[in-house]
């Protein structure tokens, strides 16, 4: 039997091709719109704040005369606005504000400029008759900041200005078919609050005129959200395996078992999309409450979502590349629907997306996925084997196989069934992981193979490479290593959870186990409880020392 890997990632590029597809089309849904006015005349630049003419300084000049205090925000500024994009309803216009990441002044004497928040709101009644205002279905959210050379970060940096000084606005909004209602939208809010002299479209920036975000979504039948979640895996594992990409995968469990997917990626064109220069973003997300809903709700069904996730590097798409960015997201959701096997049939239609009368999308559909898939299991397979078939240790098989046999096995199912150390099994674990062999999900974590194929097929390998290797031989090899452990405790006199023996064996020919002071990494504490939230650490990566804590902290 050979364990050389028979198909490099090297291949990989030769695999796809295109060809022309048609799928109802994706519904536009959040989007956001930068501008920059370079509204500050030279005249006014040594004046205060609040005095120097530009947008910034009439909207901190309305705030000082009719807010005065964040203990009187959310300020209603209008409460009857109208326009004519907005539902058929009652609205009206909340101002906030917030600290901003730039003001004037050094160390001690810092202070921060305040940006300025205008918010859509729609009234309605509470449940003892009062009105109240609550968030719309249409959303709006216009963000206005100080654009002044004479501003800092709180490092002492200096606040760059590349379009100019003056005043910056995004707006933040849902259901917007182009950039251009987006800005239309966010300037009504604006006239409406600060007047209609307020804005002057002359010294708008023409190049600062940028995306800053954009989204496409379907929204499909519940039974088809295994296969969904199934194939936006699969993207991740065939990006991650074409290598050059900086890529990040979230999952977690949910009600009944179903699973959250979101991939986000800058090298799709790994897949055979266009290259693009900015990251994209795909999941599958529902509403929190989708569970208590009758299957005739629109919301008890997930949404299958791109969206434009920013660049690391160089300018945000133009307002004019809209039409390619959102070419590019409904693509990328077309393709993996019809990947995972969604039809037109299984589409949900709602308020705002037809569903199965949606108008037809034309586009160009990668092909190669399922040849791509059997190389990149063939890869998977043959670091099984590797694994599996290793002399110095048969920890790694007993772990495999566990993890075959339970279709999943949290650490303590691990731990019980193997008798292996918890560090040892983290150990290994981590090392699989990274080889893409099996995937870690929720917390507690549960260790599982990170597709039903890799599972079936690691099901035949264990099965092969030990073919007399019965449930006592497991049973006794586990007895064995917890007595092994006990007496190297009794004779170090420490009840700790050091690795294995094996594992050590192991660790000396590619890395090490065990624990580091904070001040010996490079991550910080903020570093570390990212990679906490994100599922990547579990409650045994993670060590304290308890004396010196106060006591509600133990």
């Amino acid at each position: 039997m050979s364990v050389d890997n028979p198909v490099g990632p090297e291949d990989y590029s030769n695999v796809t091709g295109t060809c022309q597809e048609t799928f109802p089309e994706p519904v536009a849904h959040g989007a956001g719109v930068m501008n920059n006015f370079a509204d500050l005349e030279r005249r006014d630049r040594g004046k205060p704040a609040g005095e120097r003419g530009t947008l910034y300084a009439r909207a901190l000049d309305y705030w000082r005369e009719n807010v005065g205090s964040p203990e009187n925000e959310p300020h209603v500024a209008v409460d009857d606005f109208e326009a004519d994009w907005l539902p058929e309803g009652d609205y009206a216009l909340e101002l906030t504000s917030s600290r901003w990441k730039a003001g004037t002044g050094h160390g001690d004497d810092y202070r921060a400029f305040y940006e300025q928040h205008i918010k859509l709101r729609e009234w309605g009644v509470d449940d003892n008759g009062e009105p109240t205002l609550r968030k719309p279905a249409i959303a709006l959210h216009v963000e206005i900041m100080p654009q002044y050379k004479d501003m800092v970060y709180k490092s002492g940096d200096p606040l760059e200005c590349p379009h100019g000084e003056g005043t910056r606005v995004i707006g933040w909004t849902t259901w917007a078919e182009d950039p251009f209602q987006i800005e239309n939208r966010m300037y009504d809010a604006l006239r409406e609050i600060y007047g209609d002299d307020a804005l002057d479209l002359d010294s708008r920036v023409f190049d600062s005129r940028r995306m800053a975000k954009a989204e496409a979504h379907i929204r499909f039948s519940l039974e088809k959200k295994a296969a969904a979640v199934e194939t936006i895996d699969q993207s991740k594992q065939l990006i991650d395996w074409g290598g050059e990409s900086e890529i990040d995968a979230r999952q977690r469990r949910v009600k009944e078992g179903w699973l959250e997917a979101i991939v986000e990626s800058d090298r799709w064109n790994l897949l055979g999309f266009d290259p693009q220069r900015y990251s994209t973003e795909l999941k599958i997300y529902q509403i929190e409450d989708w569970h208590e809903r009758p299957r005739s709700d629109p919301f008890a069904h997930p949404k299958l979502e791109a969206s434009f996730s920013g660049v690391d590097r160089g300018k945000l798409p133009h307002i004019h590349d809209w039409d390619e960015v959102m070419d590019h997201l409904r693509t990328v959701v077309a393709t993996h629907a019809q990947w995972a096997g969604i039809r037109r049939s299984d589409l949900v239609g709602d308020d705002y997306f037809d569903g199965p009368v949606a108008a037809p999308f034309s586009f160009e559909r990668p092909t190669g996925r399922r040849q791509m898939l059997r190389r990149r299991y063939e890869d998977l397979a043959t670091e099984i084997y590797r694994e599996a078939l290793k002399e110095s240790t048969t920890s790694v098989y007993d772990i495999l196989r566990v993890i075959s046999e339970e279709t999943g096995a949290s650490y303590d199912c691990l731990e019980e069934r193997t008798g292996l150390a918890r560090s040892t099994i983290r150990y290994h674990v981590a090392r699989l992981s990274e080889a893409g062999v099996v995937k870690r999900l929720g917390n507690p974590v549960l260790v599982v193979f990170v597709s039903q194929a890799v599972l079936e097929r690691a099901r035949e390998i264990v099965r092969e490479v030990r073919p007399d290797d019965m449930a006592e031989d497991m049973n006794e090899r586990a007895d064995e290593r917890r007595e092994r452990r006990e007496e190297q405790q009794e004779h170090s006199g420490e009840d700790s959870d050091a690795p294995d023996e094996e594992a050590a064996r192991d660790a000396s020919n590619g890395g090490e186990i065990g624990f580091m002071y904070l001040m010996e990494l490079s991550a910080s504490l903020a570093d570390i409880a990212q990679e906490y939230d994100r599922q990547r650490l579990d409650d045994r990566d993670i060590r304290v020392r308890a004396d010196p804590l106060p006591d509600r902290l133990r």
